[in-house]
């Protein structure tokens, strides 16, 4: 019998698009064959199909045995009917016959769908494996396909769906069905109805593959980032140190006029980012991590992993930032739980200034990312680069 045109063009189409092999859907139409064939007859064990996908043709072939008495039609031939086929047949010979597949050829269709979806759902799944199994903590540019319950949908470039649940969203952030949006794939998670690409704009690592796709000293390795922490929306410190002496990693990050660290905060809602000079002395680091507040003196206790820092009484309100948001993430930076004093209440406590504060809301040992909730009624704050002014906070 030979296919419908149509169909045999949406097959190719398939083929094509889906990227299905096409020896797995000769395979599966021949299936669907055999098994309406065996539905009708009973056993298909003895039918050979042949598909032939360019010209449309599918024929089918029965083996039939030679035998005295027929107790089975559809797999025996008796001596005298072989012998007007073949003259020479013999008892136990085996014998190819055409089948008449026509009146089959609805249910025959009918099971190839079924068996086809299955295929085309293995395919997806192989893809996605393929694409992005070896892809994680990558950043992949997306577009937003719709938002649902909070969560946001989107696409990649090869056509495969993901999603950025709201507890992976930068806050404030409002995300529309076509817009283009940069995110880390984190999970591809292997669901039953097909797999889903999960992604992330709240990682520590989605500021690294920013930095890597818009320095290209970074990119090239001359420029390592040591350390990152994050409140996403907000604010987030990013540690960097070069591996060439000649080369300042801070102003290469930064860039002229700002252009490359503005570029990679506009790529996160505009969040504040301070670059901070990695020092491998951890007084020093504190110091640096700090900024852009002065540090006057730093008194590590390293068994506790705890700092206290003395400030000028000017800088307290700087250092310590808005909803204490600069200490945080400076104690997640360097991962020492930082006590920041002014000067005055130094002196005025006899040099005693260590709390009894455990430090456990700023330092998670399980987690690269400090993220804060924002507080009510806070207004939307601009990127920055290391050692910009930050009166909103100094002001506090």
């Amino acid at each position: 019998m030979k296919l419908d045109p149509q169909f045999a063009a949406a097959i190719q189409e398939i083929e094509t698009t889906r990227g299905i092999p096409r020896d797995r859907i000769v395979d599966a139409l021949r299936q669907g064959f055999e098994a309406a064939y065996e539905k009708n007859f009973g056993s298909a064990s003895n039918l050979e199909v042949e598909v032939n996908l360019r010209t449309g043709v599918i024929e089918a072939y029965l083996t039939k045995t030679v035998v005295e008495d027929v107790q089975d039609e559809n797999e025996e031939i008796s001596l005298a009917e072989a012998r007007e086929v073949e003259e020479g047949a013999e008892i136990g010979d085996s014998l190819g016959f055409e089948a008449d597949m026509t009146s089959l050829g609805n249910l025959a269709i009918h099971t190839f769908k079924q068996k086809l979806k299955s295929l085309i759902k293995d395919a997806e799944r192989d893809k996605v494996m393929r694409l992005y199994g070896d892809r994680i903590f990558e950043m992949i540019n997306c577009t937003v396909l719709f938002v649902e319950r909070g969560d946001v949908y989107v696409e990649t470039p090869d056509k495969v769906e993901g999603i950025i649940a709201y507890k992976e969203q930068i806050p404030r952030e409002r995300l529309n069905p076509g817009q283009r949006v940069k995110c880390l794939l984190t999970e591809v998670r292997n669901v039953r109805k097909a797999p889903m690409l999960v992604f992330s704009r709240t990682h520590a690592d989605l500021l690294r593959e920013l930095m890597k796709n818009e320095v290209p000293e970074v990119r090239e390795g001359n420029i390592e980032i040591v350390a990152i922490s994050r409140d996403p929306g907000y604010r987030a410190k990013v540690a960097v140190r070069s591996k060439l002496p000649e080369l300042d990693p801070v102003g290469s990050c930064i860039g002229s006029r700002g252009i490359r660290i503005t570029a990679i905060s506009h790529d996160v809602n505009d969040e504040k980012i301070d670059l901070v000079l990695w020092k491998e002395d951890p007084f020093e680091f504190i110091a640096e991590a700090l900024s852009p507040a002065k540090v006057m003196s730093v008194e590590i206790f390293e068994e506790e992993r705890k700092g206290i820092v003395v400030v000028p009484d000017d800088q307290i309100s700087l250092a310590i930032g808005k909803g204490w948001r600069n200490v945080k993430l400076a104690s997640k930076l360097t991962r020492y739980f930082l006590d920041v004093k002014s000067q005055s209440e130094m002196a005025e406590s006899g040099g005693d200034m260590m709390r009894e504060d455990d430090g456990d809301d700023y330092i998670d040992d399980d987690d690269d990312d400090y993220i804060d909730e924002p507080e009510e009624g806070e207004g939307q704050m601009a990127g920055a680069h290391a050692g910009e002014d930050e009166s909103e906070e100094a002001g506090e």
